[in-house]
């Protein structure tokens, strides 16, 4: 046999071997298509009427995206409608004579899991309007803000409803990068047209993607290098005289990594969110109260991030805020019976909220600096 005709026996062959394994992952893959069809998996249907036609890249850097007005549908775990306005809830009126309080938040004061009556600022302007007070509560809650996106938000779309009082619904974890990367946004709005991302293959497998790069970038932006130079222009310094603080900051718990309280960078750049809520405050007119939400952990009847929230509040009064630290009203409840589900340390459930909004209904009921808020 001539070295020719060897040559292509062997490339006869390779080339069998070939078609044969591309043939078996074609196969392969279509049987999977199939199964996923038949299992019903399809989150991009979810995605279309669910999260990403409920948000938008925002053309403010600050915000970096929004709700969108008008949408509507089954979004993180209920059904939600964005208001003409862009914020969850009725549509507010168009009485100029209407006390309003704007709740600013991430998806604590969204709602996230909860209908719409179940959330604090629905039974807040419960409570408000069983007192006979003429005032309504506007849900600015977007989940995954951090504190100085919340104040953005109200500067750009809230300060036109002239608030009597804007409440900060304060997470723990708003001290650290947890917002959903404006890029992610765009990549899982377009993938809506892609043909190929039809197939329930290729959802999984890009989902997988688009799942791994969000976590890496959220790590990312929280690394501290990234985080100052980021932020660096929006950081307050923080001075070694301030014994008090700085003892707080060395007792703030490491863990969840979502809480960076033992940092001055994050410190210095939630002072700077303050300050600059405060800075809008007086030029408004409008008093502001930061509601500090704990986190739901209770190690044996000891709640584990006191210092965090201490410095929270510390922080507030500094800015001349007042602050409602609602953990042993939590803590009296029960934190696991709070528990929106087993495994969620963040969203309070119903009762949670009711307790948020007992207590800011007792404050805006009892506080003097409200008093412009009258009794019909």
């Amino acid at each position: 046999m001539s070295y020719r005709t060897n040559n292509f026996l062997i490339r006869g062959q390779y080339l069998k071997k070939i078609g044969l394994s591309a043939m078996s992952v074609l196969i392969t893959l279509i049987a999977l298509e199939v199964a996923l069809r038949l299992y019903g998996y399809n989150p991009l249907k979810a995605a279309r009427e669910q999260r990403f036609t409920a948000m938008h890249p925002s053309p403010y850097p600050d915000l970096k995206y929004e709700l969108t007005p008008g949408a509507s549908g089954r979004g993180w775990g209920t059904d939600i409608k964005i208001n003409s306005q862009g914020f969850r809830g009725p549509e507010p009126s168009n009485n100029p004579s209407t006390q309003r309080i704007i709740v600013l938040g991430d998806s604590i004061a969204f709602g996230n899991f909860l209908p719409l009556e179940d959330t604090v600022s629905f039974q807040l302007q419960q409570r408000l309007a069983s007192a006979g007070r003429d005032a309504e509560v506007l849900n600015f809650g977007v989940g995954g803000y951090d504190t100085l996106q919340e104040i953005s938000l109200l500067e750009i779309r809230g300060l036109k409803y002239h608030p009597a009082l804007v409440v900060v619904a304060y997470c723990l974890n708003d001290i650290s990068i947890t917002s959903l990367d404006p890029e992610h946004v765009r990549r899982m709005q377009s993938s809506h047209s892609s043909f190929v991302y039809e197939s329930r293959v290729a959802q999984l497998i890009l989902g997988n993607i688009e799942t791994i790069r969000t976590k890496y970038w959220v790590k990312y932006m929280n690394d501290p290098e990234v985080f100052r130079r980021e932020h660096q222009n929006e950081i307050d310094p923080i001075g070694n005289d301030e014994s008090e603080l700085l003892d707080l900051m060395k007792q703030a718990p490491k863990w969840p990594t979502t809480t960076w309280y033992g940092d001055r960078d994050r410190v210095g750049r939630l002072r700077f969110a303050f300050s600059r809520l405060a800075r809008t405050s007086k030029e408004n007119g409008f008093p502001v109260v930061i509601m500090i939400v704990p986190l739901l952990l209770d190690n044996g009847g000891v709640y584990s991030h006191r210092a965090a929230n201490r410095i929270v509040e510390m922080e507030a009064r500094r800015a001349g805020f007042d602050a409602i630290d609602l953990t042993d009203e939590f803590m009296r409840a029960g934190m696991g019976s709070l528990k929106i589900s087993a495994g969620d340390v963040l969203h309070p459930n119903k009762a949670g909220h009711a307790i948020m909004a007992d207590s800011l209904a007792a404050y805006i009921n009892e506080h003097p600096q409200i008093t412009q808020i009258k009794k019909q």
